[in-house]
């Protein structure tokens, strides 16, 4: 893949190449994983695992990534319950970035969101 050294091609794929970046579509129209078993979401929780499923970043996430995705909502859930602690902001923080859901970590991984019309 041009422009991204050692980066995998996404497993989803209605991507454009641009000359250093590769374009993203602004949502991502694949069905929705399951939830992992034993993740005993909310149903807050389950809106928001398929809110992220949805966004640009998406297109990223292989199965692999399932997990992590789980694991990102549920922090983030105690973050807003007040449960969560210096370290969970951190966790939370280092799972965005590793699954691209920053405009900054994006740009490291060498992708754009495409511009909607």
């Amino acid at each position: 893949m041009a422009g991204v050294k050692g980066m995998k091609q996404p497993r989803r794929n209605p991507i454009q190449r641009g000359e250093t970046t590769t374009k993203l579509p602004s949502f991502c129209d694949l069905p929705t994983p399951p939830i992992p078993p034993g993740a005993n979401f909310t149903a807050e929780q389950t809106r928001r695992w398929e809110e992220l499923w949805s966004t640009p970043s998406a297109w990223l996430w292989s199965e692999s990534e399932i997990g992590l995705v789980a694991a990102y909502v549920h922090l983030e859930r105690t973050l807003f319950d007040g449960s969560g602690t210096a370290a969970t902001i951190r966790e939370v923080k280092a799972l965005g970035e590793s699954l691209g859901m920053t405009p900054q970590s994006r740009a490291r991984m060498g992708y754009v969101i495409e511009e909607s019309a």
